[in-house]
């Protein structure tokens, strides 16, 4: 063996050391590759020469060093100095050119950019994105805006721009369609239109042209038709009027009055002799005796000046013919403390059994009785100020017909 580092053609003193070693049993130097050839060094040069995974320059001079078990796959697959054909348009290329065809081959089939769902030849791609694609933007005709090209029929089927033929064929030609039914209501001189005073009853129609003089030639009849509907329209106003009315009147017998403002009501009734203050009317039931409360801020006969006094008058109701006469339930009047405490609260309550024989209890005239029946020394005065019957300057009186005490008579 020649030495690496002299001009010595043996780098052992000792033949028998020499035989020694070539002798050694030695791996491939390719092992951890996968070869498995072991024996004697003095073999290892003469399997490198054979062994596939002994690399080796590419036999086609492209630079590389390929392992000889690779060399076959390099040479057909891999080398940049190989010859191969383009799959799609079958043109000889160097393993380099076509690496660089692969991408731009005009014949490789490829999917639309645009997401239509078409293949196509690359070298089609522009004329169809252009031409043929229906995911293209294609301007409407008529608006100008842009649409998708499968989206186009729709939009023509209602674009306010298409233009159309007047239906009564007058006149004007075409018209843009979202005009059309401006053109019919207000322009088309040919169009049949009813009579302005249609509501009120009047059954003519006729083409625009004509409309001005039949307004002209009827307006005796117009006037009396719109005189007809103000009439009907009184007549059910009113009626809705009393409707509304029976709606909110109190059918329960029980009235709670709010009287707001009470201090100034009481300083006006003092430079007023006889104010009086009246409640809305109540019914005891939806057909029964209808009712109202009054009260004098500043009193009345013998509570004038001191007391504040309340009644209770029986008013004229629709159906008295049906009710039992001289009214005969008993009336209490409750003043509320509107104590924080409701447990320590202390209601002012008077109450009442009607005297059949008087005439405050009789069936009431088309005038009912100008007083009514109650106490005129309900509340004094002093006494409204020592506990909270007043609050926010407001008062609370319940009045409450009670229909469980009737008198016999």
């Amino acid at each position: 063996m020649k030495c690496e580092h002299c001009s010595c053609n043996n780098i052992y003193s000792d033949p028998e050391s020499e035989k020694a070693i070539m002798s050694s049993v030695v791996y491939c130097i390719h092992h951890r590759e996968g070869c498995k050839w072991s024996d004697e060094l003095r073999k290892l040069k003469g399997h490198l020469n054979t062994c596939k995974h002994d690399a080796l320059p590419c036999t086609s001079k492209c630079g590389a060093q390929i392992p000889r078990v690779l060399m076959e796959d390099h040479l057909k697959y891999t080398c940049p100095q190989r010859k191969t054909r383009c799959e799609f348009c079958n043109k000889e290329f160097t393993g380099h050119g076509l690496e660089n065809h692969i991408g731009s081959c005009g014949y490789e089939p490829v999917y639309c950019e645009s997401k239509c769902g078409v293949k196509i030849h690359r070298r089609h791609l522009s004329q169809h994105k252009s031409g043929e694609c229906s995911k293209r933007l294609i301007p409407c005709r008529y608006c100008a805006k842009e649409f998708v090209a499968d989206t186009l029929a729709a939009h023509n089927s209602k674009c306010g721009r298409v233009p159309v033929v007047c239906p009564n064929r007058c006149d004007i030609n075409l018209l843009a369609r979202e005009e059309l039914d401006t053109h019919l209501k207000e322009e088309c001189t040919i169009s049949v239109l009813p009579c302005t005073f249609k509501d009120a009853g009047c059954r003519f129609k006729g083409p625009r042209f004509s409309m001005e003089s039949h307004l002209d030639e009827n307006c005796r009849q117009h006037l009396n038709l719109m005189c007809n509907v103000v009439t009907k329209q009184q007549h059910q106003i009113a009626s809705l009027k009393n409707a509304l009315s029976r709606l909110s009147l109190n059918y329960s017998g029980t009235l709670i009055w709010k009287i707001s403002d009470f201090s100034s009501k009481l300083a006006e009734a003092k430079n007023k002799e006889g104010m009086e203050l009246v409640s809305p009317p109540f019914f005891t039931s939806q057909y029964g005796y209808k009712l109202q409360a009054s009260l004098f801020p500043n009193g009345n006969g013998a509570g004038e000046d001191t007391h504040i006094s309340v009644y209770i008058k029986i008013l004229p109701g629709e159906y008295d013919a049906l009710l039992r006469w001289p009214f005969a339930h008993s009336v209490s009047f409750t003043l509320f403390d509107q104590s924080a405490c409701p447990e320590k609260s202390c209601n002012i309550v008077e109450s009442f059994i009607p005297d059949p024989t008087w005439k405050n209890f009789q069936r009431p005239s088309k005038e009912p009785d100008s007083l009514g029946f109650g106490f005129p020394r309900f509340v004094s005065h002093e006494m409204l100020k020592k506990r909270h019957f007043l609050k926010d300057d407001v008062m609370f009186i319940r009045v409450k017909v009670d229909p469980s005490k009737i008198v016999a008579v």
